[in-house]
């Protein structure tokens, strides 16, 4: 399915993307798309991505099949990054999870679903039953967009997280069955000619 990439997207105010996934080329775009999301957003990540050591990390063990992250890009910027996680060896080979962030200039513009939307595509092509987000407790911004793409919140870990200021927060386990969320995608989201038009 990557062959499908680069692929232009319009947003809801009829802005364009292109979404593509990652290469090792990227390390300065990437550098800067995470050091230029609000401090909040970074506090609550799972790794401290103001580090450029974690990103040349990312970059230098890139495996389409283990952890596939999908770029959306803005004149050359890096505008928003969503990744789908798994293992396609393990015991829970036939579940995967999702990551998100936006930049905070194209957030309100359905960017967030398509990016979404992305990763279940490749969910499907990849034959996962089901998809899970973990967030912080205090993320609610973070619960609502996943709530509104159809995720249940299935448990709570108390203490579970500490943020690179050493808080400790609980953490919150959502999922949704990848079949039933493609469903809910086709209702209205349509494909033509590369192109992409999401509404709410």
């Amino acid at each position: 399915m990557l062959d499908e990439y680069p692929k232009e997207i319009t947003l809801r105010d009829n802005s364009r993307v292109t979404l593509r996934p990652l290469v090792k080329e990227d390390e300065a775009a990437l550098i800067e798309f995470f050091q230029g999301l609000i401090e909040e957003d970074r506090l609550y990540l799972r790794e401290d991505v103001a580090d450029p050591a974690v990103i040349r990390g990312w970059l230098k063990n890139i495996d389409y099949d283990k952890v596939l992250p999908i770029l959306a890009v803005d004149e050359g910027k890096i505008v928003a990054d969503a990744t789908l996680h798994r293992d396609p060896h393990g015991w829970m080979r036939h579940v995967g999870q999702i990551r998100m962030s936006v930049a905070g200039s194209h957030r309100g513009r359905g960017l967030a679903r398509i990016m979404a939307a992305a990763v279940f595509q490749h969910a499907v092509s990849a034959g996962l039953d089901k998809l899970v987000a973990e967030m912080l407790a205090i993320q609610a911004n973070a619960r609502r967009v996943f709530t509104r793409l159809g995720f249940k919140e299935e448990g709570i870990l108390k203490d579970h997280a500490i943020d690179v200021k050493g808080q400790k927060h609980d953490l919150i386990i959502m999922s949704n069955n990848v079949d039933k969320l493609w469903e809910q995608w086709v209702e209205y989201a349509e494909s033509v000619s590369g192109t992409w038009n999401m509404e709410d």
